[in-house]
């Protein structure tokens, strides 16, 4: 009988500390002051995701989710425009990366500089987050519904994958640089042209490297490079044909030109000429130092008096101004030469020496750069139309690429869950067994010593 006694002493013991752990676990988790929240996950796995690059190439992050644009287009969806602001959202919404347990703890962890292993843990510090948990708190108002909350997080999530998509695709701008291109003489056409076209195969090649196996029609990124390129090579032909004939729609603003950079590039020569002069002085009067030995500790260290670089440096700068006047020079017998050629000073002599008629071939002249005009300005309506055919082509494989890289699986979001303190929570019950655990515990072992206690009293009572 009395050890039933203590068996039900001590049951009613340990449920007397159970309930009085629970009350006491139900008061802290009330005055812990648990927030109540919205929280859905996003997961990139487009190629590039794990390096932090965006499928344009570029490095990407998520602060696009505080953003006014995407915070103001989620209350808009979800009708609260004007009920909220973007500001009010901002303030309650957090975005964590989602990192694995072991980079987390080598991110957080020391490491000596000095460590042979540090270059390995610079990759480590290098890892970027593919997952990311984001939780929109209701502290900007407390009693809106938990189907508003999750509503309005699912919108932010909608709202945010379109401003990923436009701002992380890869994409081209088909508008021209120029609008008004023919307004201009056919030499600065050709450049606007020359200048667009460069700009695109660049990013063509940028895109090829980067997408090498990508195909649209059984066809990828290195046929709009080979277009672009044959392009360029009609546009030389062109360029030339306008060069050579002094092409223009206003041959005395042509001229002028020539005259201009003619004027410039000799200015630029006697500069340069100049600083030949010097540098030449300044290396003939030069005098290398030979090698210095300086004493210390009893030891003779050999040392480099740096005179020498100096003189190996003006050498070199000599050479780069003597580059430079050859280039000036080649530059002012260019133009000097489209100048002849425009003005006909030479054919002129040579026609009067002859004893022709200068007025009539002079007028066959004219007649001639009339249908090279109109010849050269059909060849560059032409040049834009097929550039344009091309800029279209790689607009839409670009727009394929981007389909195949951004898209609700490999940006994907999973459905916004509404989280709140709730005693029949999950959250309680690891609130209510880690409180009054312990409790029960100590409530258990006073009940084991005071049986122990109430048997040895009972032995020496026995014992007397």
């Amino acid at each position: 009988m009395k050890k039933m006694h203590w068996l039900r002493n001590t049951l009613i013991v340990l449920i007397i500390c159970g309930l009085v752990g629970t009350i006491l676990a139900a008061i802290l988790f009330n005055n812990n002051n648990i927030r109540t929240y919205a929280i859905v996950s996003i997961q990139f796995s487009f190629d590039g995701s794990a390096e932090g690059k965006a499928p344009n190439g570029y490095p990407f992050d998520v602060t696009g989710f505080t953003t006014d644009e995407v915070l103001e287009a989620a209350l808009e969806a979800s009708g609260l425009t004007g009920t909220y602001t973007a500001d009010q959202i901002r303030d309650n919404l957090t975005v964590t990366g989602v990192y694995p347990e072991k980079i987390a703890e080598q991110m957080t962890k020391y490491e000596s500089l000095l460590d042979a292993n540090a270059d390995n843990q610079a990759a480590i510090v290098d890892y970027h987050a593919t997952q990311y948990s984001v939780v929109l708190y209701n502290d900007f108002d407390k009693s809106i519904a938990s189907g508003k909350l999750t509503e309005l997080l699912g919108n932010i999530m909608t709202a945010y994958r379109a401003y990923f998509t436009k701002n992380y695709s890869a994409n081209l701008e088909k508008t021209g640089a120029i609008s008004d291109l023919p307004e201009y003489d056919y030499a600065q056409q050709m450049e606007a042209i020359a200048e667009s076209v460069e700009q695109q195969i660049r990013y063509t090649q940028e895109m090829q490297e980067l997408a090498p196996d990508f195909q649209m029609n059984k066809k990828g990124f290195g046929d709009i490079v080979v277009r672009y390129q044959s392009l360029q090579s009609d546009m030389d032909r062109l360029n030339a044909t306008i060069t050579l004939n002094a092409v223009s729609k206003d041959r005395e603003r042509l001229q002028k030109r020539y005259e201009m950079e003619i004027r410039t590039q000799k200015i630029q020569l006697e500069s340069l000429t100049e600083e030949l002069k010097q540098i030449t002085e300044q290396i003939a009067s030069y005098d290398k130092d030979g090698i210095i030995y300086v004493s210390a500790n009893g030891e003779l260290s050999r040392v480099g008096s740096g005179s020498s670089d100096t003189y190996d440096k003006l050498v070199k700068t000599r050479k780069d101004v003597t580059d430079k006047i050859a280039e000036t020079n080649a530059k002012i017998a260019l133009y000097q030469a489209r100048l002849d050629d425009m003005t006909g000073s030479a054919a002129r002599q040579r026609i009067a020496d002859e004893g022709d008629d200068v007025a009539a071939i002079e007028q066959l002249n004219k007649r001639e750069q009339l249908e090279l005009r109109t010849s050269v300005e059909k060849k560059i309506e032409a040049l834009a139309a097929k550039k344009d055919a091309i800029v279209d082509d790689f607009a839409a494989m670009l727009d394929a690429y981007s389909a195949q890289e951004i898209n609700e699986k490999t940006v994907a979001v999973t459905a916004a869950k509404y989280k709140a303190p709730s005693l029949f929570s999950g959250a309680f019950i690891v609130k209510a067994i880690k409180t009054a655990g312990p409790i029960c515990v100590i409530g258990f072992m006073v009940c084991m010593v005071l049986l122990i206690i109430s048997r040895r009293k009972e032995e020496k009572a026995a014992k007397a």
